[in-house]
């Protein structure tokens, strides 16, 4: 085991701004279905597995048509079928693997947000400061597509959840 002092340089020089991040693990992978709108099951291996995308939300089923959109939006992005690539960001609690899905090299969260059919959500699922998300959003909001149709947009999916859960609304 290498001492702290000869590890530090090497962990700084790794966090410098502008350093490209280390690589992450990439898996193929088979479109099973899509669940919603940043939910799909995909065959990984011999394995069926739910896979999140990463460092996003889309509408919850009470807000529609968003919540529907969304869904038809990736429904059309990842046809039943379709060899994706899945690039392992993290486990959420409800063991789905959390990753940025890329579809012949796209990714495909991103055209989700360019489109206006989900959110950004930074700093939950996943290490999110690599990816350009926000640009993207921020493209969509001024563009005032999907979810941006709405002033301000839609009430955030995180912010319903989190209201559901303290006055017990469905």
């Amino acid at each position: 085991m290498r001492p702290l002092s000869v590890l530090l340089p090497l962990i700084l020089l790794l966090a410098l701004p502008g350093r490209a991040a280390p690589a992450r693990p990439t898996e193929a992978a088979t479109v099973l279905g899509v669940e919603s709108g940043d939910v799909l099951q995909v065959r990984l291996g011999q394995r069926t597995r739910r896979i999140r995308l990463a460092c996003v939300d889309a509408p919850e089923p009470v807000q529609q048509p968003w919540a529907a959109e969304a869904r038809q939006a990736l429904e059309r992005a990842l046809p039943v079928g379709s060899a994706v690539s899945i690039e392992l960001r993290a486990r959420d609690v409800y063991d789905r693997i959390v990753a940025v899905v890329r579809l012949r090299g796209e990714d495909v969260a991103a055209g989700l947000l360019r489109s206006g059919r989900v959110f950004v959500l930074e700093g939950y699922l996943g290490r999110c400061d690599d990816l350009p998300y926000r640009a993207l959003e921020d493209g969509a909001r001024g563009r005032a597509l999907g979810v941006w149709e709405v002033p301000g947009g839609l009430e955030r999916p995180w912010d319903l959840r989190d209201r559901q859960d303290e006055t017990g609304e469905p």
